[in-house]
Formats: C-alpha cells, sequence, structure tokens
C-alpha cells in the first residue's frame, strides 16, 4: 500500500526532520506544504504567548491553579471523593464477572474444550503479546456470553481453499447485501468448532455443509472486540475433511475509507454521482464479507457482483460473464483468482471509462477514471506497461494475469493499494495533466505507480506470513519503485534524490527512542496500522540498498529471483530472504547475509560511525555507538517491549576513499571498534560511507572534517551529489545532539555558494530549517535569515523566474524560491504577490510558491478566490495544490474557519480531514489553534481514525512534535492522559519525545548558536 506510503504528512520541517514525502502526499517539493522551518518558538518567549488566555484556553490544570480553597472546603471535597471512589469499586465488584471466571470458563454451553480457549493457532508465530496501551479484554461475546477463544490470531481448526462472494450493493440506499461460500480445509486433529472473522456486518445465517449432507450448526457468537465469529457444530469433523461454510450477511456501505465504502464525485456539469469501492489492507476485508482474514491463509475467490445498467464493476480477475439478475439489474461473474491473501481483494462498482493497453507479454493494462479525467490517466497507462514490461525481466518471474487495472478513486485514505489486478490509487496519485500538474507532482505519479507495481511481486506473488514482516512488502516496494520510475523518467535523477526522499527521512524517524525493530511483533488491528510508517517503509528500503551494495548487484537479482521462485503463491518470512539472497553471494558462512541483516532489522536505530587518528600511531580508529537524538529522561524512554538482542551493536558495512587513493575499499566494522590501518598524508582526507548507501552516520574527529571542507570549498566535483548531501545532513544531525561543533557545520554552510545540484541544497534546507523553527523568537533569526539568503543567492540568482526545462532544475526552483519567501526575502515575496492574479500562465513547478505566497501574505478576498479555484478545478493534481494554499493564511479568523470545516464532509473531503490540521500544526499562524482544535475535537478524530487508519498517529505528529517548551509538553501529556490512543500510540510518544529533544536543544544551543549570528554582524534585515 502506498501509505501504504505512509510517508506521513510533509511536515518535519515541524520537528526539523523531513516526517515524508509519502502517505497521502500532503506535500511536495513542488512548493506545497508550510514554509520550510515554519514551526518553533524561543522557551521564554512561548511561555508567554501560551499562557494568554486570549491565544490558549486554561487547560484542566491551569483551571485548578485558578481555584482557591479554604481547609474546610478542601476536607470535604476529599471525603466526598473518598466515599465515592469507595462506591464504584463495590459497584464493579458485583456488578460483572471476574476475569479468573472469564478464563476459567472455557466455553461452557458454547461447548468449546475449556484447555483450547486461550490456545494460540499452531503457527511458527505463536507469542502474540497484548500492548501494555491495550487495556484488558473481557472476552463477552455480544450476547453476554463468555468467549471461549482467547487470541487475536484465528486458530488453525479449519482453513480456506476458495471463496465464493455474492455481493449486491445498493448504493442510494448506503446498505450491501450477500452471502459468501467457504470452502474449507479440516486440520490435522479434527474439530466440532471453528473460527472466522466479521467486522460490522450483520450475519443472519450460517449452514455448513459436508458433500451434499447439511452439518448441524448448534452454537454461534461473535466477539467484536477481536472481530471474531465462533462456530459449533452438533457433530465432530474428521481431519483432512472438505466443507463448504455459507455465512449470509448485509452490512452498510457507508462514507469511510476502509472496508467497502462509498465515495463520490462531481462531474464537469455539477452532477455529483456515487461509487462503492474497498480498501481491505490491513485488517478490512472483515468489513466486506466474512472471510479467515490473516494474510498466511490464502485462497482463490471468485466473485459475482450485482448492479445497475448504468454501472461497471471491477474485480481482481477478468470478468466471465454478465447476466440479468433482476428487473434494472444484471449480475456480473468473475474469474477465480490465483491463490491471494484477503487483504488484497478488492471490488468497485462505478460508471468510470477506460483506456487500454497491453504489455510485450500481452498482459491487457487499463486505466479507470470519472469520463471528465479519464485523459489525465494516459500518462499512468504509459507508466504502468513501461514498468510491468521492466519488472518482468528485473525480478526473472513473469507478472501472471491475465490484466492489470489501475484506477483513481475520489475517496481514498493511502497514496494507493496494490490490489492483485485492480490497483487503487488516489486521484492526486494518479492522474496527471500535462499543462496543470507540477513537476513533482508527476514524479510522486511515477514513483506511486511503480511501487504499487513492484508489490504485485513483493506482496502479492510472495506474502508476508504475518503483519511483524510487513517490510518485506513495503521495504522492497519502497526500494523497487526507484528502479521502475527511472526507466520510465531517467531525466528524474531518482537516484540521487533516494537520500533525500527516502533514508533521509528513516534516519530521523528512526534516531528516536520510540522508535521500533524493523520486523515487530503486532497483534491488535491498531499496532498494524502504526508500523505502516517510515520504518517500515523508508528504512526497510534503506537496507535493503545497502544489502545490494554489499553483495553486488547480480547476486541480488539472482537472489529475488530465487526468493520469489521458492515461495509464489506462498508467504514468507525475513529468514526466507536472507537464505535466497546468501545462496546467490559470496558472503562466507562465518558472517552471513543473515548475520549481517539481523542486526538491522531485529533491533531499532542505527549507528554513527566515529573516525578519530589513534594515537602514537598513523592509523585511524573507528567506533560505533547507537545515534540517537533523544537525551532521554521523560518522555525519552524506551519502549519496554524493544529489546536489542546485539546490545545496539551492527555490522556495519564500511566504505571508504582517500584523496590519493579515490578507489572505493569495504571493511566491516563488527564490534565497537576497530583500526584502521590507513596512513593519511599531509592533507590528505578521507571520506567514509561512499554515496551515502549506508544506514549509518558518520563523525570525524575536527581535524578531519576541516580536510573535508576545504576539499570542498576548492573543488566541488570531488565528492558526488550524494556524497556532499549526506556530509551535510550528518553534520546538522550531529551537530544537534552536541557530538560536532556548530562552527563546523557553518564552515561546511559555506560551500553552498558554489552548490547548483536539487539534492544538497535541500537538504541544507531541511537541516537549516530546524535551527530556524528554535531560534524563531530570538532576536538574531534576521541574522540568520540573511546568511542563508546569502549562501542560496547565486543558485537563486541563476534560476530566477525563468521557465526551466530539467526536471531537477524545476524542482530546485521551487525549493528556492519557497525558501526564499519563508526567509522573508522582499523580492521574492513581491514577484509572487504580484504574479497571484495570472496562475495560469506560469510555469507549473511556480505556482504552487506564487499560491501559497499570495494567501499567506493576502487578505481574506484572495483566500476566497483561492477557495473558488480550489472547488472549481477538476484536475487533481492542481486542486490539492489550492488546498494546500488555504493552510497557509495567517488570519486567526480564518484558521479556525477552516479547521471547523475541515469536519464538514460537504467542504473538506474525508481524505482531507486531516491534512487542513496537519498544515496548521506545523505553521507559526496556526499551530496553537491546530492543538486546541484537537484538543476541542478528540472524540471526533479519535472515531475517525483510530482503528482503521495510520491517519491518526500522523495528525498527532503533526501538531504536537513542532512544540519547544515544556509547557506544551505537560499540556499534551495530561490531556492524554489515560486515553486510549489505538494507532495512535506510537505517535504521540514519538511526538512527546520529539518535544523533549527540541526542549533539551534550545537549553544546551540557543546562546550558542545566538552568540555565533551575533559575530556576523548585528540588526540584519533578513532581506537580500
Amino acid at each position: 500500500m502506498e501509505g501504504d506510503r505512509v510517508r506521513l504528512s510533509a511536515l518535519e520541517a515541524s520537528s526539523g526532520d523531513d516526517t515524508s514525502r509519502r502517505g497521502v502526499r500532503e506535500v511536495s517539493d513542488a512548493g506545497s506544504g508550510a514554509d520550510v522551518g515554519d514551526v518553533g518558538i524561543d522557551v521564554d518567549d512561548r511561555e508567554k504567548i501560551l499562557n494568554k488566555k486570549a491565544v490558549y484556553e486554561p487547560s484542566s490544570s491551569q483551571r485548578c491553579h485558578q481555584m482557591v480553597c479554604n481547609r474546610r472546603w478542601t476536607v470535604a471535597v476529599l471525603v466526598t471523593m473518598g466515599l465515592f471512589v469507595l462506591l464504584i469499586a463495590i459497584i464493579a465488584a458485583f456488578a460483572r464477572p471476574s476475569s479468573y471466571l472469564c478464563q476459567t470458563i472455557g466455553g461452557g454451553g458454547s461447548g468449546a474444550e475449556a484447555e483450547e480457549g486461550g490456545k494460540p493457532p499452531p503457527s511458527d508465530d505463536t507469542t502474540h503479546p497484548t500492548s501494555p496501551t491495550t487495556p484488558p479484554k473481557d472476552y463477552i461475546s455480544t450476547d453476554g456470553r463468555p468467549f471461549p477463544w482467547k487470541d487475536i490470531r484465528l486458530p488453525r481448526k479449519v482453513v480456506p481453499e476458495a471463496y465464493h462472494i455474492f455481493l449486491h450493493p445498493n448504493i442510494s440506499r448506503s446498505t450491501f447485501a450477500g452471502f459468501v461460500r467457504m470452502h474449507v480445509s479440516v486440520g490435522t486433529e479434527g474439530t466440532d468448532w471453528f473460527l472466522f472473522h466479521v467486522k460490522r456486518l450483520n450475519v443472519t445465517g450460517v449452514r455448513v455443509l459436508r458433500g451434499e449432507v447439511e452439518v448441524e450448526v448448534q452454537d454461534t457468537m461473535e466477539y467484536a472486540a477481536n472481530e471474531q465469529f465462533y462456530v459449533k457444530l452438533r457433530q465432530p469433523l474428521a481431519a483432512g475433511s472438505k466443507i463448504v461454510v455459507e455465512v449470509q450477511f448485509h452490512g452498510a456501505l457507508v462514507k469511510g475509507l476502509a472496508g467497502f465504502y462509498k465515495s463520490s464525485y462531481t462531474t464537469a456539469s455539477g452532477e455529483t454521482r456515487e461509487i462503492a469501492t474497498t480498501q481491505f489492507e490491513p485488517t478490512d476485508a472483515r468489513a466486506a464479507f466474512p472471510c479467515f482474514d490473516e494474510p498466511d491463509l490464502k485462497a482463490n475467490f471468485s466473485l459475482d457482483l450485482v448492479r445497475e445498467a448504468r454501472h461497471i464493476t471491477l474485480f481482481n480477475t477478468p470478468l466471465r460473464q454478465t447476466s440479468t439478475y433482476a428487473e434494472g439489474l444484471l449480475k456480473d461473474e468473475y474469474e477465480a483468482s490465483v491463490r491471494m491473501s484477503t487483504y488484497l481483494v478488492a471490488f468497485i462498482v462505478c460508471d468510470f471509462r477506460n483506456l487500454t493497453d497491453y504489455t510485450q507479454q500481452n498482459t491487457m493494462v487499463r486505466v479507470f477514471a470519472p469520463e471528465d479525467q479519464i485523459e489525465q490517466a494516459r500518462y499512468g497507462l504509459e507508466v504502468a506497461v513501461k514498468v510491468l514490461d521492466h519488472y518482468n525481466g528485473f525480478f526473472g518471474v513473469p507478472y501472471p494475469l491475465p490484466k492489470q487495472d489501475l484506477i483513481a478513486i475520489p475517496d481514498f485514505a493511502a497514496g494507493a493499494m496494490e490490489n492483485w489486478g485492480l490497483i487503487t490509487f488516489r486521484m492526486t496519485s494518479f492522474l496527471y495533466d500535462p499543462e496543470k500538474t507540477a513537476p513533482g507532482d508527476k514524479q510522486w505519479i511515477t514513483l506511486t505507480i511503480a511501487h504499487e507495481l513492484a508489490h504485485q511481486w513483493f506482496g502479492n506473488i510472495v506474502t508476508m506470513k504475518w503483519w511483524d514482516d510487513l517490510w518485506l512488502n513495503e521495504g522492497f516496494a519502497a526500494f523497487t519503485e526507484y528502479i521502475g520510475a527511472t526507466v520510465v523518467e531517467p531525466s528524474f535523477g531518482l537516484s540521487d534524490q533516494f537520500f533525500l526522499n527516502t533514508m533521509r527521512g528513516a534516519l530521523y524517524s528512526d534516531a528516536y527512542l520510540n522508535s521500533h525493530p524493523i520486523h515487530v511483533k503486532v497483534t491488535d488491528p491498531a499496532q498494524i496500522n502504526e508500523i505502516f510508517d517510515k520504518i517500515s517503509y523508508d528504512k526497510g528500503a534503506s537496507i535493503i540498498a545497502m544489502l545490494q551494495g554489499f553483495i553486488g548487484e547480480e547476486a541480488f537479482k539472482e537472489g529475488l529471483h530465487n526468493y520469489l521462485t521458492a515461495h509464489s503463491y506462498s508467504n514468507a518470512r525475513t529468514d526466507d530472504l536472507w537464505q535466497s539472497l546468501q545462496e546467490a553471494s559470496n558472503m562466507p558462512p562465518s558472517m552471513t547475509v543473515k548475520d549481517v541483516m539481523d542486526t538491522w532489522t531485529l533491533q531499532m536505530g542505527f549507528p554513527v560511525v566515529t573516525v578519530t587518528r589513534k594515537p602514537g600511531t598513523q592509523h585511524l580508529l573507528l567506533s560505533q555507538g547507537r545515534f540517537l537524538l533523544s537525551q532521554g529522561g521523560e518522555g525519552g524512554q524506551e519502549d519496554a517491549r524493544f529489546k536489542s538482542p546485539f546490545g545496539y551493536v551492527w555490522k556495519i558495512p564500511v566504505t571508504y576513499c582517500t584523496k590519493t587513493n579515490p578507489d572505493r575499499k569495504l571493511v566491516w566494522l563488527k564490534d565497537k571498534e576497530m583500526t584502521l590501518p590507513v596512513t593519511l598524508g599531509e592533507g590528505d582526507w578521507i571520506k567514509f560511507n561512499l554515496e551515502t548507501k549506508g544506514f549509518y552516520r558518520v563523525n570525524y574527529e575536527e581535524s578531519l572534517w576541516r580536510l573535508i571542507i576545504q576539499q570542498l570549498k576548492t573543488n566541488i566535483s570531488t565528492f558526488s551529489v550524494r556524497d556532499r548531501a549526506g556530509l551535510l545532513d550528518d553534520a546538522f544531525a550531529l551537530a544537534r545532539v552536541g557530538q560536532l561543533s556548530y562552527d563546523i557545520v557553518f564552515d561546511l554552510l559555506g560551500y553552498l555558494s558554489k552548490e547548483t545540484e536539487y539534492v544538497p541544497l535541500k537538504t541544507a534546507i531541511y537541516g537549516s530549517s530546524y535551527i530556524s523553527s528554535r531560534i524563531y523568537l530570538s532576536e538574531v533569526y534576521p541574522t540568520f535569515q540573511k546568511y542563508m539568503l546569502d549562501l542560496i543567492a547565486a543558485r537563486l540568482s541563476s534560476l530566477g523566474w525563468e521557465k526551466q526545462t530539467q526536471p531537477q532544475n524545476e524542482l530546485l526552483q521551487t525549493s528556492l524560491l519557497s525558501f526564499a519567501v519563508s526567509l522573508n526575502h522582499k523580492d521574492t515575496i513581491d514577484k509572487a504577490r504580484q504574479q497571484f492574479q495570472s496562475l495560469s500562465s506560469l510555469p507549473k513547478n511556480q505556482r504552487a510558491v506564487v499560491c501559497n505566497t499570495g494567501v499567506r501574505f493576502g487578505d481574506e478576498a484572495d483566500w476566497q478566490s483561492m477557495f473558488r479555484r480550489y472547488t472549481q478545478s477538476t484536475t487533481p493534481t492542481e486542486k490539492n495544490q489550492f488546498f494546500t494554499a488555504l493552510t497557509y493564511t495567517t488570519d486567526p479568523r480564518r484558521i479556525q474557519l477552516f479547521l471547523r470545516d475541515s469536519l464538514n464532509e460537504s467542504i473538506v473531503r474525508s481524505q482531507d480531514t486531516g491534512k487542513v490540521i496537519d498544515y496548521f500544526g506545523g505553521s507559526h499562524a496556526g499551530q496553537i489553534y491546530a492543538w486546541r482544535f484537537l484538543e476541542q475535537n478528540w472524540d471526533t478524530y479519535y472515531k475517525r481514525y483510530a482503528i482503521s487508519s495510520f491517519t491518526l498517529g500522523r495528525i498527532l505528529t503533526s501538531v504536537i512534535a513542532p512544540f519547544n517548551t515544556q509547557f506544551d509538553y505537560d499540556e499534551v501529556k495530561q490531556f492524554f492522559q489515560g486515553k486510549d490512543l489505538a494507532s495512535g500510540t506510537m505517535g504521540l510518544k514519538q511526538s512527546l519525545e520529539m518535544v523533549q529533544t527540541h526542549i533539551h536543544w534550545i537549553a544546551h544551543n540557543l546562546d550558542t548558536i545566538v552568540t555565533w549570528f551575533q559575530a556576523q554582524g548585528e540588526g540584519g534585515s533578513g532581506g537580500a
């Protein structure tokens, strides 16, 4: 899934890091999103502001401080409270059965055996610890009886072989009804009971057939908390026997973003039309039809879908036939699928049009969109055909299905979803208008399509056995997307952008105590949704790229081919991949692929390699230690669930070259430290982690940093684009935690006046945004602005506002213009405002800058003008650009009104609700309002996003992470005290830890930064 590209929101400017380009594609390098560095206020000044009632309504703790109590009143209150608590305890003791009884009844009247009540399924994943944030389950069924099964995973009493699904949706009435016939095989022990999944469905009948004979159902029960349905039979089923389980059901076809749901769009003539579509990953197939909804329970699927004549239907497989179902209704019958997991099933009822083409192996590729927008799908069709053809050769395993459909969905939570043979996309991730879509959006669309097509192999042909190996799907797709997209658009320069767009964000996300290993135990759906994050996606992709680097490209491709062949139409674990790659590589038995990679997947975090001259010798000493942005303390406590089995020591492939010997060399740092017998001559620099391909940072002793900086200023081309970006990012990160002097950072930044490439300059913009966010209210902020403007002045001037033809120059121009606006560069602001009324005549990459600037420095009329553009646009990428610009307003009234309207689906689509609060949370003008709005409307956000979405964690990070003060930290912590966070649990922990790192940075670095910039000259105007 392209958010399956969680790829969170893009406001890591909020915490100073690039929290992600992915997920819902909130922000692109095309200039959308919050201003770079547009967050962060000095501690003392922030405290003064936030304690003003005019801005912040008092919290509950503040209200308590405002109360004045005498002794008699205090005693009376305490006694009353004590009696009340005692009364509640007595009522609770007698009002419900004890947990002991719940655990030992073992089924009672349900007929289940007591000893089987809590037994986990007989698989190699038998331990499923309960999350410490998950409240204890009572295991009481919906009818009040004890539920006999006490594990989130299904027992393997029976396993599915095939499904036949019949569905009759009524879109206008928002309902659907149907039945499913599940052909299942009884396990090796025989049974008289089994379970399957249901979620928000009304089951109206269950039949069990053994051949032509019906087996009587004795009892059924549903346990909603685990979304499980229990069936007890009067007769036992023999081991290995085949049965058919037929379940009748009906449900609500609501406007959600998961399960089987409604979406709508507006035609060019203003008519609103509705469609029905699906989104099942990770655990929502059970919300559309009863099933065994776990990834390793693969089966074949066939479907009959009823529709009106004005509609078409789509499924994973080709249409077999259409027949008359009833007056005015037709029934589409689809061919059976290959063996696949339930989360990959998809079906759609719509009135869209399509375009068709064929791959070299004659696979039919179709793209679907509303009739008014079908031409915008043409580019997606071209990309899909080219990428499928390339992947067929790259993987050495042919695409197995006769067709591949790709469809743009009006309301969609993620960026896209890899349903086998029927990929669904958010419109902004798929539809491309050559006249209106910005270059950054075009790049995003290309990568997204390549990502989802990669899943047809990694995820679909071979699927992870359980969600703890989600990274096998997402990490590989996030890696492979760059290969596929480069085949289509080599001018994008995606090899260099891999560091900027993927690895860099993962390095920041994984540098907190509240991270998690790539391979992580998960149990309930909320936990599963939590790990659709930058660790599973981007760290996964980064360590795969690192692995490819040390085993070689040919061995890597051979290993992938062997892995896909060995596990086709089945499931695999991480160790299966390591075994295939080991057999194809020349890694010795003393240090196998598994030996190396386990240190990167089974423990969270990553190392910093420190390089020093070894005293008394001419050799170098390399040492490793875990790199952390957090300094510990409250809010920075490591999650007790994740204990490192390696003591935070990694097997690191260290590459290097020197001035006198530029050839690449590889050594392995396997222990805490090692001696490198390299003799450096006078003035001889050494550079480690070549091309920044290793997932680690490098710190040098000061003399070695100085030599690298001197070489950069002498000859910038000595180091590659990725090397220059890596040096900049390492320096910013190391200084942020006190491992490097900011004097060296600013000395390094001095070379930027000669830098012309997009990736290093964008890296410098990201890095400086963290400093900007922290010193925003200090007196030297204008001096900082002038300093940064001076560094980019030459490149800003050379690009100017002239139309660019090279994609990377278009991206760079957009970034520099946006950065200049954020630094209050008067000439850029004036030019942007001047062009605000003539957007259509501007180059596509400049429109976002102009829109954002026009709204930010405009009035109510300008905002309303942008809102009209947003509502009238029929190009999704342009529409998203206008929508983003609306969040650049600095008017307090407009901010609060737009936050309010974001919850009104008639004004803001449900898929975009989170974006409004995300963006305002990352801006100076909207930050406080966004937090207060989240407090006031927490129940609404929780109801919408807590379980079946990764959106909640992203919202929490966007709104909370930008804070800088203890006041904010305490306010947030108190508000969420005792609240169930569901899929937002990790997001809150990480956000609080980020706030703590900001507080620590200000306490330990602000004076240093202020002193340095004061030395550069007092009273800079911020103009240039």
